[in-house]
């Protein structure tokens, strides 16, 4: 996990080509959900969106014409028909809740459906091959957007892609609807009016449609003027918010070792520079909401008058009934609504790009890792029934090697010790598991063995702590008894018989703890490889002497390769492979 960087969000680009493009993108992103699992549920319930779309639209023109009905009456002062009213409203009412109502569920499963599809491909492919931690290896390098804070993109940013994605292009069908039936509503309403022009009566009918859509046009170009800033700072918030919440996490998993170290006040001062980049982001957005909200707020207070003002001449002159001209004005509101879409989203469509933008780069990021990780590549197989390096040479991500080239094979049932500086030799280890991809040479793993890597930091997931020491098999698979047991031989005996238990296992065991619930898993995974990194450095001598007589009574005929002694008896390794550095190498 690493911070996101910034570079690039900040000035987005504005333009149509920029727009357009985009926009296939995510349709070619979006398109393989509706082929996907459950495809014909999830199909049904765009239809049935669509549909209950068509009788949103159905009600507002029912109340549109019951409106007309309405005023009438009450400018007849017409008591019958106005009581009628009353029930037909009542209809109305009732069927407008239960459209939304139904619409409003629809929405929410087919969001959920697909943000759930998309989390588990986005998961299927990161969580795999070691992928997350490769992805980790090469983030933070600006031509590699995507690979910082994976973990904000699948849990934030999908939720918004997909959430928001259904909200816009929903409503974004409604209003193409609305503009198309109050259109014909407007028109026909309108009549003709007759302009002199030098002498000239020029007829012109429909001429509200023409005075909403000049009145629309203008206020869409200069809301969409307003909102543009809104884009960059969208993105840039969402980048600065991804790296206040990395470095509190950072802080949270490294808290005693920031304590021990007395490192509080300057990780203070690291947390509030980066809540100042987090201020920086919301002033910028602030200040893109104020454009738009000073000019939404004046064209939504203007929206209301304005027909009624044009349209109100013709009902004085009695060349219209009341009912005709509150039609009139409520058919221009809907035209004008409609059209409105773009300044209305304006913002909630600049939050779904930054969104959308991070998501595929996450995905290209996975797409592209292999290419990314360059052409100096170590080349794993597995065949036979030994461990070979044929001219391996570990190096940094640059191509910068860090050890010298080393040929050796290891034989089944041996015990070998690597020599070295522990962090090349802890690559070389990495290099062997196929994590640590930079390098030169060949590693050959035997085929069908059981590999176990302990290393000096154990993960230790949170949940039960039978499925903790279990991991990453399940309980299904492990006993409790065995679990109880290998818990007892490792010398964590106080846990067993409380396998139930769920704690945040990470805060809960030192790290001398974890390192000894280690080798419990290796008690029940009973590997036939076995490799150690560091794997009892927490621990002290006598528990070292106790973890390495467990390897030689429970593995006698494992193949044990260990960096660092670890506290093995004398005469435990039959041989010793020395790892040298390269002078240059860091």
């Amino acid at each position: 996990m690493t911070q996101d960087t910034a570079a690039g969000s900040t000035r987005p680009q504005t333009g149509i080509r920029d727009h357009v493009g985009f926009l296939w993108r995510f349709v070619r992103f979006a398109l393989p959900f509706w082929s996907a699992e459950h495809k014909w549920m999830n199909r049904g319930r765009l239809a049935l969106i669509a549909a209950l779309t068509v009788a949103q639209v159905a009600v507002q023109v029912g109340l549109n014409s019951w409106s007309a009905r309405l005023y009438n009456a009450i400018e007849g002062r017409h008591l019958e028909a106005f009581l009628e009213l009353i029930g037909t409203f009542v209809l109305l009412l009732l069927a407008s809740i239960l459209v939304f109502s139904i619409t409003l569920y629809t929405k929410r499963r087919l969001q959920f459906a697909w943000r759930v599809w998309i989390t588990k491909n986005t998961l299927s492919v990161w969580m795999a091959q070691g992928r997350h931690y490769q992805l980790g290896l090469i983030a933070g390098d600006h031509d590699t957007p995507g690979g910082d804070n994976p973990d904000g993109r699948i849990a934030e940013d999908i939720r918004v892609t997909t959430e928001s994605a259904v909200d816009l292009g929903q409503a974004l069908f409604y209003c193409i609807l609305l503009f198309a039936t109050f259109v014909a509503v407007l028109w026909e309403l309108s009549g003709v009016i007759h302009v002199d022009i030098g002498g000239t009566v020029i007829p012109i009918p429909g001429f509200m449609v023409f005075v909403a859509l000049t009145y629309s046009a203008i206020g869409t170009s200069m809301a969409l003027w307003a909102g543009f800033p809104l884009v960059g700072a969208s993105n840039l918030r969402q980048t600065v918010e991804a790296n206040f919440r990395f470095g509190l996490a950072r802080a949270r998993e490294y808290s005693e070792s920031i304590a021990l170290i007395g490192g509080d006040s300057d990780e203070r001062t690291h947390l509030q520079e980066l809540l100042r980049g987090v201020r920086r982001g919301w002033e910028r957005q602030t200040y893109g909401l104020v454009r738009i909200i000073v000019f939404t707020t004046a064209y939504g207070v203007l929206a209301n008058p304005f027909p009624l003002l044009v349209a109100a001449p013709r009902y004085i002159m009695g060349l219209i009934s009341l009912g005709t001209l509150m039609q009139m004005a409520q058919a221009f509101s809907q035209v004008t609504a409609a059209l409105a879409f773009p300044v209305d989203n304006l913002s909630g469509i600049a939050l779904w790009r930054a969104s959308v933008e991070r998501v595929m780069a996450l995905q290209d990021a996975l797409a592209g890792l292999q290419e990314k990780l360059g052409a100096n590549r170590l080349e794993v197989e597995h065949e036979g029934n030994s461990l070979q390096l044929a001219g391996v040479r570990v190096m940094q991500h640059d191509a910068t090697p860090v050890m010298k080239e080393i040929t050796a094979e290891i034989g089944p049932g041996e015990h070998v010790l690597i020599e070295g500086k522990t962090p090349i030799c802890h690559k070389l280890i990495l290099a062997v598991a196929g994590l640590w991809p930079w390098g030169a040479g060949k590693v050959t793993l035997p085929a069908g063995a059981k590999i176990f890597i302990a290393t000096d930091r154990p993960y230790v997931p949170v949940g039960p702590l039978g499925e903790a020491v279990c991991y990453p098999m399940t309980l299904g698979v492990c006993v409790p008894d065995d679990i109880n047991s290998a818990l007892s031989r490792v010398g964590l005996g106080d846990w067993a018989g409380h396998l139930g238990v769920v704690e945040n296992w990470e805060a809960v065991f030192s790290v001398a703890q974890r390192q000894r619930l280690s080798f419990a898993r290796m008690l029940l995974h009973r590997p036939d490889w076995i490799f150690l990194s560091e794997a009892t450095n927490a621990l002290d001598a006598a528990a070292q002497r106790e973890m390495a007589a467990l390897l030689v009574k429970e593995f006698p005929s494992a193949t044990i390769v260990a960096v660092g002694e670890a506290g093995l008896p004398d005469g435990f390794f039959q041989r010793v492979l020395h790892v040298e550095a390269e002078t240059a190498s860091r």
